[in-house]
């Protein structure tokens, strides 16, 4: 495993200094946010799409700071029924999969998105739960129709797009998305096919009462990209409003749930079995930061995150077991002994 960081979460910082930033904290593998405006100081698409020469250089001042490019994330709202946004994501995620492949790399991090409940609607809207009430079905009607009607076509045409320039779609389980629990995402990549992958964020696992340990083990390898960030539960305000309170995370103090730094929603021993059960589903790839604390300084917050996880990163592949070592020598020794 390795330490990465998403760039959208060094804006602050002008191209050469973010990239040293990252050197610094020990960052070895970047997450290259490519989709909106703010994304252009560190991968504008279409310069370095038109560009030979600019593409290589861009390239290059990475290689300089040591930082490999391990994938690139186009978020944003690909189901938004509003068809303006929808048009420019989805122009967005085209160039994205062009510039992947002429860079060589593989995997994309993304969200499925959340349409509207009807036709003709404007509006984006989650469905949450159903009831047994027959004059309450409508839930369950919107829900089949935003899947069949919405997800799933939507997701197989830029499945496809995607399938062919050689990406991988990690898709993020968040809150308030159409993808937003491993059931839902393991039965969408049996719907879609291989393209579709998991970009596995343990915040999002806490912030719905959603066992991560649980959830990695029953996706397996459809895990294919880590973020990480954490979820600090407020007991005080879920005692009062329970999990699903709709405060604005402008107000954290108010808020059921927050996302925080990691090691400050949930202590080392709970990190360390999430490091161990990666390893135990065969994850070893990228560990990428992430900085979305609202009472926290950007930069402060990053760094108090890679100083907590790397002491707990297993950093190397298990290699040569120490029995099998125990048992060569003294294959040797039981050698050396008959040979005299």
């Amino acid at each position: 495993m390795f330490l990465g960081i998403n760039t959208h979460f060094i804006m602050k910082f002008d191209f050469d200094q973010g990239l040293q930033f990252a050197q610094d904290l020990g960052v070895k593998g970047m997450e290259v946010a490519a989709g909106g405006q703010f994304s252009k100081r560190y991968c504008d698409l279409d310069k370095l799409l038109a560009d030979d020469g600019e593409r290589q250089r861009w390239l290059d001042a990475y290689a300089r700071h040591d930082l490999q490019i391990s994938s690139l994330s186009c978020h944003g709202s690909p189901l938004m029924p509003d068809e303006q946004i929808a048009e420019l994501y989805r122009f967005q995620f085209r160039q994205v999969c062009e510039l992947m492949e002429k860079i060589g790399v593989r995997r994309m991090t993304l969200v499925a998105g959340l349409p509207e409940a009807a036709e003709g609607e404007s509006s984006p809207a989650w469905i949450s739960q159903q009831t047994q009430e027959p004059n309450l079905s409508f839930w369950l009607n919107t829900l089949q129709w935003q899947w069949d009607q919405r997800l799933i076509p939507y997701w197989k045409e830029q499945g496809k797009i995607a399938a062919d320039h050689g990406v991988t779609l990690c898709f993020e389980m968040q809150v308030a998305d159409m993808l937003n629990n491993p059931v839902k995402l393991k039965r969408f990549h049996e719907e879609i096919g291989p393209v579709v992958a998991c970009n596995f964020d343990i915040s999002h696992m806490w912030a719905q009462g959603i066992d991560p340990i649980t959830a990695l083990r029953f996706l397996g390898p459809l895990t294919q990209h880590i973020h990480l960030k954490d979820t600090y539960i407020n007991d005080y305000v879920c005692r009062l409003q329970g999990m699903n309170n709709t405060t604005s995370a402008r107000h954290p103090e108010d808020r059921s749930w927050n996302f925080t730094q990691v090691g400050w929603g949930h202590d080392e021993a709970t990190w360390r079995e999430v490091i161990t059960t990666l390893r135990f589903v065969g994850y070893n790839d990228i560990l990428s930061l992430e900085m979305e604390c609202e009472y926290m300084d950007v930069e402060e917050g990053l760094r108090k995150s890679a100083d907590f996880i790397k002491p707990i990163m297993l950093e190397k592949p298990v290699g040569t077991k120490y029995w099998e070592y125990a048992e060569y020598r003294g294959q040797r020794q039981f050698g050396k002994e008959g040979e005299e």
